[in-house]
């Protein structure tokens, strides 16, 4: 059964294709019609959650109008190729001999950051390789932090976690935040991963909350950690305030990828196995939502990249916004929205759906948790856990590649994040034609 028609970016030979995406029996695959032979990839194992995310949806998928006023939310800026560690799922395959390995300058770096400005980007994530291993990476937070940028640094979190006073003096110069690879709480299957360094990553947790640095816990889903994922939203949810962001997405066959196919998961494996923490935070499925689509904010996000599950962190506990406000009713009266950009429709409209989306009987607990989150913010936090599906990723879709909202700038400008990972080096501004032509 052909669940869409669209058009895929075929890696074959470079070219876009028709393309549809099907229901077989319980599977979704998205399938390319290039002429040297069709190219058939599996988006998901479970069609009838696959179907009802994309059903909640509010991105209009119809109407490409709306693409003109879209920008990066996401924006990364990979500071070297190098790592101190050899994961066995590394998408950006990062070389772990120096004597191969690219470090940005830190004008060059700058010279990037300008773009990001340039395209109206406010958050900037520096990226690698292991940001933390650049020999300049203090004075790189320094300038782009100085550039009014909010910074973070994706990282594995080691040298965080050996070296106690790092975190100290990045907070210093400007950074914002880490988002900290966090993939298991079992030895074993981190070795299996080739990330066997639990105590050193609960160590830069540590330096990080001391530092006063806000924390996002990415965990790359297998089949070795899949039954552990509901343990890791509870090991995050439990942390405290510091921890503002949780990502799970399935790992995707690139870079350095030396697992099977089969022992990825997907994004409704993953969704299924979160919800065996429901009983303790609240939550099921029906506050599993698409992420939302709104022009003012200049987002308009396809259903198949990802879905998130929006908590509160109070005094009292932690408990899922949709519980308390219809956050799907919410996303479909932004997502209807064609209103141009100001300051009333990027704070005031988005507020006033929310509050008259309120559940009945949760409008005195709303608006104490909402002077919470103004006043308090020390008690109260929301906690934003994404599910995303970077298997299905392969399937280079247009539709969702036009929305997307995240950007790798390079050497050549920004590259859309599926683009700049999933093509070859005949692309340019893909990792590999990046690599072939010394930079990252």
């Amino acid at each position: 059964m052909i669940v869409a028609q669209t058009r895929a970016f075929c890696n074959s030979c470079n070219s876009w294709h028709e393309s549809e995406l099907v229901r077989e029996e319980n599977t979704i695959c998205g399938i390319v019609r290039c002429p040297k032979g069709d190219l058939k990839y599996e988006m998901s194992s479970n069609a009838e959650m696959f179907l009802a995310l994309r059903k909640k949806s509010s991105t209009d998928l119809r109407d490409n109008n709306v693409l003109t006023g879209m920008r990066y939310v996401l924006n990364y800026i990979s500071i070297t190729n190098a790592c101190n560690l050899s994961c066995t799922v590394c998408g950006a395959s990062a070389k772990t001999n120096s004597k191969n390995a690219v470090y940005l300058s830190v004008e060059e770096i700058c010279r990037r950051a300008e773009e990001v400005r340039h395209q109206g980007g406010q958050l900037l994530h520096l990226f690698g390789g292991e940001p933390t291993i650049h020999p300049d990476v203090l004075e790189i937070v320094k300038r782009i932090s100085g550039m009014g940028f909010s910074v973070g640094i994706v990282t594995n979190g080691y040298m965080l976690g050996t070296n106690d006073q790092l975190a100290y003096k990045l907070k210093e110069m400007g950074l914002t935040r880490i988002c900290l690879q966090f993939d298991s709480l079992n030895t074993e299957v981190l070795e299996k991963l080739g990330r066997n360094y639990l105590k050193e990553k609960k160590r830069a947790i540590e330096n990080s909350f001391r530092a006063g640095l806000s924390i996002g816990l990415n965990c790359t889903v297998t089949k070795y950690n899949l039954d552990e994922v509901a343990d890791l939203l509870a090991h995050g949810l439990d942390l405290g305030i510091s921890v503002k962001n949780m990502t799970f997405a399935s790992a995707a066959p690139m870079g350095r990828y030396k697992l099977a196919l089969q022992d990825s998961a997907d994004r409704e494996q993953v969704i299924t196995s979160l919800l065996r923490a429901g009983g303790r935070y609240g939550f099921d499925i029906d506050d599993v939502l698409p992420l939302p689509a709104y022009l003012p904010w200049g987002i308009q996000t396809h259903p198949d990249c990802g879905a998130h599950i929006l908590f509160v962190r109070t005094p009292r506990g932690v408990k899922p916004l949709n519980k308390l406000i219809d956050l799907l009713s919410v996303y479909r009266k932004m997502g209807r929205s064609r209103m141009r950009k100001s300051l009333l429709s990027k704070y005031l409209i988005p507020a006033f759906f929310l509050i008259i989306s309120v559940r009945p009987g949760r409008l005195l607990e709303s608006l104490g948790i909402a002077l919470g989150l103004l006043l308090s913010k020390r008690k109260y936090s929301l906690v934003n856990v994404g599910i995303s599906n970077y298997k299905g990723a392969m399937f280079l879709d247009e539709q969702r590649i036009t929305r997307c909202a995240s950007a790798f700038y390079t050497s050549t400008g920004p590259v859309k994040g599926c683009l700049h990972f999933f093509s070859d080096k005949s692309c340019i501004g893909s990792k590999e034609y990046e690599e072939l032509h010394g930079s990252c």
